[in-house]
């Protein structure tokens, strides 16, 4: 099936509003600021908890370099994170072996998901408007809620920087593609400012042997706006409005997203009452629709048509207490209210027919204190409360609810300038999701317990030099309880197994080699067991490798180079066989010409290749793209 093509007219009227845009600025740092009123733990002020355990960060630099259209291709080559393929198309991220459905993924602090099954496809999340994304592992700081057990990717979107400006680019690339985005922002007086728009189209992606494949095609249409006031420099509030409305077909699947929609509406801010004390409030409201098509459908076909309208609507509140060098506490208090409405359209012809609804309220209350001992050692210790509550249940059984209390401890020791160790040990859970409770379609269990584990990690960073840097982490997960579908015969239900292993290290080096050549490397490996069905957890790679490289010409030319290899990993094919999935080695490039600057206007001229071997490989059972091109003109005012 074609995606439905709508050409933006707005490329015209978008050129006419960047000329039309004061010329106050003309590098890439117009491209706008971070907000930081969207981070739970802000990076930035080193806080003890996020050096306890690792947190990698993707710059907007980054996704530049990377040639990363979605957020999906911005996390691909982070250590300790995998990006699939899952069985609707989508993008799924795993972290250290945890699937994204035992993460919590984040939008400037505020969890976004497909509330029936608790997971979010990342490549329909274009990243235009992002100014970076962290990713915490390990024992994450209990203000981020429940169900953080594999960590947290949080998505900080940008704001209006301090001089006003305009940023306009368009990329075209084989089967229709094309790629379109605007951004604008800028701070006037107390008042801030940010409206961003992208318009993405494909018919499809080719093939490694040629050709396209059927159903690859998509239509992506994204804004995001940000407005805001800051009186004083202890006062900010802030208005944030994030929109996606999307179409999407499905590869090897038969299946189609005639409809993607998902836009959040959040308000939040802080007040620093005096030199101790800082709180943080925010209010959100989440709402997800989709409408999946069968496009071969069959008698024997479960449904025609399957819809969902979803919401999440919720808000958290932190306090930050600066006591002394012995005790900057924080607490926190968080709830969210998941809601899912089912209705399927059995066969062609046939009306809409209720499935189901469901929901169900998540709580937090959780308490952080960090103690700096003295000038080489520091403590943070913290627990939290988490209390699950299912409210409805369509015609099954309402289950009862879950609570669980969660600690967790870590130490950095600073054994000099150059180098610090750091250990933590946390316990984590996961709440079943609604569809794991209630599925009929794929055996749903309403007497699921939560998963649970004792995370364990152990690191060290070095600077070699001014210009040389590296990490390196070990990590231990002893899980209960893990959920997962198994197969009973010809069915699949799901069931809490006893025990699973998740071990493994991951280690990285990043290096100036000179002042236009910059190299980045970093290698995991991962080993998990599972230990009722003995064997290892589905689609976890052994062994996953990343090099990036960056070099800048003096004429105004910058190449970047990625490799990435990834070996050994299991998965579950059609008829339920168990085999090994192919290793496979990838490599991309982006090349960018800086134009110059005419009229107050810089421009930019780019071209990016993913695949560049041509490289035919399936992750997952599906087949990944061949190689693919994408041209285009930046324009900065």
């Amino acid at each position: 099936m074609r995606i439905r093509q709508l050409r933006p007219l707005a490329w015209i009227c978008l050129l006419a509003l960047v000329l039309a845009t004061p010329a106050l600025a003309t590098t890439d740092s117009v491209n706008g600021e971070v907000f930081s009123l969207g981070e739970v733990i802000v990076t930035g002020e080193e806080q003890v908890v996020n050096l306890a355990t690792t947190v990698t960060e993707v710059t907007a630099e980054d996704i530049k370099a990377r040639g990363a259209q979605t957020v999906a291709e911005a996390l691909e080559h982070l250590p300790g994170v995998d990006v699939a393929t899952g069985g609707k198309g989508q993008s799924y991220v795993s972290v250290r072996g945890f699937g994204q459905g035992d993460l919590k993924v984040l939008i400037d602090g505020v969890p976004v998901y497909e509330q029936y099954y608790r997971s979010l496809d990342l490549s329909q999340l274009s990243v235009d408007s992002i100014a970076k994304i962290t990713v915490t592992k390990g024992a994450s700081s209990v203000l981020y809620g429940a169900n953080t057990m594999g960590g947290v990717v949080n998505i900080i979107t940008k704001k209006g920087g301090a001089e006003p400006h305009a940023y306009l680019s368009g990329a075209w690339g084989d089967y229709s593609k094309e790629h379109y985005a605007f951004n604008t922002g800028a701070t006037v007086g107390k008042f801030n400012y940010w409206l961003g728009y992208s318009y993405r189209h494909s018919d499809g992606f080719r093939l490694s042997d040629g050709g396209k494949h059927d159903d690859s095609g998509y239509l992506q249409r994204g804004f995001n706006a940000k407005v805001g006031i800051e009186p004083t420099a202890d006062t900010k509030l802030y208005l944030i409005f994030d929109y996606h409305d999307n179409e999407k077909g499905i590869p090897d699947m038969d299946w189609y997203f005639d409809e993607w929609k998902q836009w959040q509406l959040s308000l939040v801010g802080e007040q620093r009452f005096n030199e101790w004390l800082r709180v943080k409030a925010r209010a959100f409201y989440v709402d997800h629709k989709d409408t999946l098509l069968e496009t071969d459908w069959d008698p024997s076909d479960w449904f025609y048509a399957s819809a969902y309208d979803n919401y999440s609507v919720g808000g958290d509140t932190q306090a930050f207490m600066d006591l002394g060098p012995l005790f900057f506490l924080k607490a926190g208090v968080s709830f969210v209210r998941d809601n899912c409405e089912q209705e399927e359209v059995v066969a062609p012809g046939d009306r809409w027919q209720d499935a189901g609804e469901f929901e169900a309220d998540t709580y937090t209350f959780a308490l952080e204190n960090e103690s700096k001992i003295n000038d080489w050692l520091a403590l943070t210790i913290g627990a939290s409360y988490d209390y699950y509550d299912p409210r409805e249940a369509s015609d099954q059984p309402v289950p009862d609810s879950i609570d669980a209390f969660n600690p967790q401890g870590g130490v950095v020791v600073t054994l000099s300038d150059s180098t610090a160790l750091h250990a933590s040990v946390g316990k984590k859970i996961r709440f079943p999701h609604l569809k794991e409770l209630y599925s009929k379609m794929a055996g749903g269990n309403p007497d699921l317990d939560p998963q649970e584990t004792i995370a364990y990690e152990i690191g060290v960073t070095h600077a070699f030099s001014d210009t040389i840097s590296g990490s390196a982490a070990f990590f231990y997960n002893d899980i209960e309880d893990l959920i997962q579908r198994l197969r009973v015969g010809r069915d699949k239900f799901y069931v809490n197994v006893g025990q699973t292993k998740i071990e493994g290290f991951e280690a990285e080096l990043s290096a100036d080699v000179t002042d236009s050549f910059w190299v980045g490397v970093n290698y995991t490996y991962l080993h998990t067991e599972d230990k009722d069905n003995d064997r290892e957890l589905e689609g976890r790679p052994r062994h996953r490798a990343n090099l990036d490289m960056r070099y800048r010409f003096p004429f105004g030319l910058t190449s970047t180079v990625q490799l990435s290899y990834t070996m050994r990993q299991f998965y579950e094919d059609y008829d339920y066989n168990w085999q090994q999935g192919p290793d496979f080695f990838l490599v991309n490039a982006r090349l960018e010409q800086n134009l110059g600057e005419y009229w107050g206007v810089e421009g930019k001229a780019f071209v990016e290749v993913e695949n560049l071997t041509d490289r035919d490989y399936t992750e997952g059972g599906y087949v990944e793209p061949g190689r693919n091109f994408l041209a285009g003109l930046r324009l900065i005012y």
